[in-house]
């Protein structure tokens, strides 16, 4: 395990025609790794932390990226004219498919949701509607002809402080296809992926492939050459996980960073409140949990307090 992960990014097909914002955003991106890899080996007494670094490419709702080999040399080199190192690419259709695993299904599945005060059953299960919230809705109840108004009841948040901030997340939506899952469902599978708490029947999830292992060196008709690293022509056929640095820390971590546009504060809202109802492999946690307490760590109880963020408003 490493002692933090952090996320570098997440790309759009869209950014690829901002090319001086996307190394901007690198830019901004790598002096967070900088600040932050410090400051937490001041926590760990002046040791050296194990951090790796990740970035995320959308080929789930994006349909239109250039091919692999194409958009992995244009973020490396991106991220290399600004100093960032960015050790492992994931693919965001792997935290609905990894494989023949349904990820995002697995997950879902353990989603418990908390039963708010004086529910009375009349709103479907989380299983059933695809639809998660944290506290108790406003209430919905049928007209009658010449009846007097109903008295509005507004939503209520389940662990309010004072003042209730009321959030209900869409999962998914069923299409002739099959779900389609939302951004946020997908973001905590993949927060969840970081902190190495994910089991398929006690197996590890989300396992990264080596870049030797995907694209095989090339030297043509001279052994001595070179040789050109030759990526496979579709996103679908990457890994959903790619080991970019060979050198890199593990991709697993006992805490999580993203560093993220101010864009994705309401997803990553619903993010922390899906992950906050998530009963994980109890194996995988008490394993992560001994292993921090064998290097003198201490992890929160709560896998949602091991996540944090820095977002950032327009560069």
């Amino acid at each position: 395990m490493s002692h933090l992960s952090i996320e570098v990014g997440h790309l759009y097909a869209d950014d690829l025609a901002r090319p001086e914002t996307l190394r901007s955003e690198m830019a901004s991106a790598a002096a967070w790794v900088d600040g932050t890899t410090a400051a937490l080996s001041k926590r760990l007494g002046g040791k050296k932390p194990r951090v790796s670094t990740c970035y995320l490419v959308d080929d789930y709702f994006h349909q239109g990226l250039p091919a692999p080999e194409k958009l992995i040399a244009v973020v490396e080199e991106a991220a290399a004219d600004v100093g960032l190192r960015i050790d492992y690419l994931a693919r965001e259709s792997g935290c609905a498919m990894m494989g023949q695993l349904d990820l995002a299904e697995l997950v879902a599945g353990r989603i418990v949701s908390e039963p708010a005060p004086g529910t009375n059953g009349s709103r479907p299960p989380v299983n059933q509607s695809g639809w998660l919230c944290n506290g108790v809705r406003t209430p919905q109840t049928p007209r009658v002809a010449m009846s007097r108004p109903d008295k509005w009841v507004p939503p209520s948040q389940n662990a309010r402080r004072e003042h209730s901030v009321f959030l209900d997340v869409e999962l998914w939506n069923d299409t002739p296809e099959g779900k389609l899952w939302s951004c946020p469902m997908l973001a905590a599978v993949w927060q969840l992926l970081r902190l190495g708490v994910l089991r398929d029947q006690g197996r590890r999830i989300g396992v990264p492939a080596s870049r030797s292992s995907v694209a095989p060196v090339e030297h043509g008709h001279d052994p001595e050459s070179e040789g050109v690293a030759r990526y496979p022509d579709t996103w679908k056929d990457m890994p959903a996980i790619l080991q970019l640095n060979q050198k890199a820390a593990p991709f697993p971590a006992y805490r999580t960073v993203s560093v993220l546009s101010v864009d994705f504060l309401e997803v990553e809202h619903a993010v922390r409140l899906i992950c906050s109802c998530v009963s994980p492999d109890h194996g995988a946690t008490q394993a992560v949990r001994k292993a921090a307490e064998r290097e003198g760590m201490e992890l929160p109880e709560e896998l949602v307090d091991r996540l944090s963020y820095i977002f950032q408003g327009p560069l």
